[in-house]
């Protein structure tokens, strides 16, 4: 998170660009056509991704400034989509910054991959293999279909949009929130793109084999994608359902696309497992140095606890909350559908309880049905001057309690909006973790450190324990070593392995 510039705007852009994440997919039927792909690409389609590339880079945190990674990510882009249905055509490959463990492609060629999802893949296979599924949404023409669909089904998303910014949320942090799936027309978007995930994974296996690349590379990706939810689910103190789409990731790995993933290779022609390329040393020594985790410009997620040492802030959020940290806001989800987000924003000046009653809710009372707010009180919250109120409010046909404190600090109003259920008992829960705000001192925004995956050789005697311990992670150590590594339940390590770890 940065902060706001500008709070209370519906974000149109950005919720039809919430449209093109990919979603869950059901196997094909008995007799069911192979996906039909288009060898050429019109000027419209050129033209629409075109207009989304600066769109998706403002968004999404920008381009990652390593150019040698970002040159072998395109060699890599290139090498599948000579061998896809549109060779000719030109296509544009982006390391994207940000933490999060996705991908996703835009109409004309545009196919973005984050440095998370990156530093996650265990070789230059599994990157090919993410990389031609997305070559394979654009041939099939996916993108523009969501784009059509937008038409009729943004209405619906537009409300999920508006409700959240007139609550005070940023546009950023309403798409972000529209990106997780929380809107009924995100389920029927949903329905919609099943097929078009299989039918993206049957044409990236079968570029991956024509690259000459081990096909069954896709769903050993997949796998490990499913361990790294499993594994964040945990830490999150939540479960894991591995055939649910999950809320952080618009790629989920299910046990029913593994499977499928694999049947696909199975049939992919003449490459056997483990016949193909994979491409091992030459991927770990593009990741060698990657940033791994939240960056320093953006701030550090610590299990429940955010913390910004370059604004010099930090605060936690209630038990059973997951993080996630966007550009413009942060955001948490939490049990029964309720919200906790945080932004900020220029002080106007004046009394912060005539910011809440004069602007905050007032502004949220035009676009929407509320009751009378409540409570409003001047505060201190550890030593801040603050402020807060309850706004009764409909959202998207729901009745919830917006728990609505204002604090100022360094001459920014940080604001954080807790959405609890009505009936939810968890309003008392989202003002305690508004009285957990407060600054940081100089000592503990120093020990706040951007991590980066360094490439270790295993030597007589290593163990996964013993290098799990040399990780700058926060808990877990030996699990998400294993996961970063592929590695299963008790598989051991081998002298002179290669493997990755956070330092």
């Amino acid at each position: 998170m940065r902060f706001a510039r500008r709070l209370g705007q519906a974000a149109v852009g950005i919720a039809a660009l919430a449209l093109m994440g990919c979603e869950q997919p059901r196997a094909l039927g008995p007799g069911e056509a192979p996906p039909a792909t288009s060898p050429v690409r019109t000027a419209s389609e050129q033209r629409a991704g075109d207009r989304a590339h600066e769109q998706v880079l403002a968004r999404f945190g920008g381009v990652y400034r390593d150019p040698q990674l970002s040159a072998y990510v395109s060699q890599v882009g290139r090498r599948i989509a000579a061998v896809s249905d549109q060779p000719g055509a030109r296509w544009t490959f982006t390391v994207l910054d940000s933490p999060t463990i996705n991908a996703f492609a835009t109409p004309g060629g545009y196919v973005y991959v984050t440095r998370g999802l990156v530093g996650l893949a265990g070789d230059e296979a599994q990157l090919a293999g993410v990389l031609g599924h997305e070559i394979g949404h654009v041939v099939a023409g996916h993108s523009a279909l969501r784009r059509e669909r937008a038409t009729t089904a943004s209405l619906g998303l537009l409300a999920g949009a508006i409700g959240l910014s007139v609550l005070g949320v940023d546009p950023q942090a309403s798409g972000a929130l529209l990106d997780l799936g929380q809107t009924a027309a995100g389920g029927y978007l949903a329905a919609h793109s099943r097929n078009e995930e299989l039918e993206a994974d049957n044409l990236g296996v079968r570029y991956l084999a024509q690259a000459g690349y081990d096909p069954y590379a896709q769903a050993e990706f997949l796998d490990r994608l499913a361990a790294w939810n499993r594994l964040q689910a945990r830490i999150a103190g939540g479960s894991y359902d591995a055939n649910r789409v999950d809320f952080f990731s618009s790629h989920p790995a299910t046990a029913e696309r593994t499977r499928r993933a694999i049947d696909l290779a199975r049939s992919a022609g003449t490459i056997a497992p483990g016949d193909g390329e994979r491409g091992e040393d030459r991927f770990l020594a593009a990741v060698e140095g990657i940033a791994w985790g939240d960056s320093e410009a953006q701030g550090f997620v610590r299990g429940r606890t955010f913390s910004h040492p370059r604004l010099g802030f930090a605060f936690t959020v209630p038990a059973g909350f997951t993080i996630r940290n966007t550009k413009e806001a942060v955001l948490a989800a939490g049990p029964r559908g309720a919200r906790f987000i945080f932004d900020g924003g220029r002080d106007p000046g004046g009394a912060l309880t005539n910011y809440i009653a004069r602007g905050w809710a007032p502004a949220i009372a035009r676009d929407r049905r509320t009751g009378r707010l409540q409570g409003l009180t001047p505060d201190r919250i550890n030593g801040l001057e603050a402020a807060r109120a309850v706004l009764p409010a409909e959202v998207n046909g729901r009745l919830y309690d917006a728990l609505l404190v204002a604090v100022r600090m360094n001459g920014v109003i940080y604001r954080m909006t807790g959405l609890a259920p009505r009936g939810s008992g968890l309003l008392p829960a989202m003002g305690n973790a508004a009285e957990t705000f407060r600054r940081l001192s100089r000592a503990e925004a120093a020990q706040l450190r951007e991590s980066r995956l360094q490439v270790v050789t295993v030597r007589a005697g290593d163990s996964v324990r013993s290098l799990a311990r040399r990780m700058n992670v926060d808990g877990h150590h030996v699990e998400r070593f294993r996961v970063l590594n592929g590695l299963g339940p008790g598989e051991r390590l081998r002298a002179g392995q290669q493997v990755k770890i956070v330092r």
